[in-house]
C-alpha cells in the first residue's frame, strides 16, 4: 500500500479526489478506518469524536496502487491522474 494524506491546501475533498481517480481508472481505496469506529467498539461504548487526531487522518488518507508489476508508464499515470484531481 502506498498511502497518501490529503494536506490542508487541497481544495477538493478526499471523496472528490477519489472519484475522480476512479474515473480515471486508477484503483484507489480507502484504508485504516480508526479501531474506535469498528462495530465492535461501537458496541463496546466507543463513538465518533473519541479519537479526533485519528479521525482527521482518516478523512485525508487515500491508498494508491502500488505493487510490484507496476511499471514507469502505471506510476506517470497514477501520478498524473492524481494531478488531475486534485486541480
Amino acid at each position: 500500500l502506498y498511502v497518501i494524506e490529503l494536506g490542508d491546501g487541497v481544495r477538493r475533498s478526499r471523496a472528490d479526489v477519489f472519484a475522480s481517480m476512479r474515473s480515471a481508472g486508477i484503483g484507489v481505496a480507502v484504508h485504516y478506518i480508526p479501531v474506535h469506529l469498528q462495530p465492535y467498539y461501537q458496541v463496546l461504548g466507543f463513538q465518533k469524536g473519541d479519537f479526533p487526531v485519528a479521525e482527521a487522518y482518516y478523512a485525508r488518507a487515500i491508498t494508491l496502487p502500488l505493487y510490484p508489476g507496476l511499471g514507469e508508464a502505471g506510476q506517470d499515470q497514477v501520478v498524473q491522474a492524481l494531478g488531475n484531481a486534485m486541480s
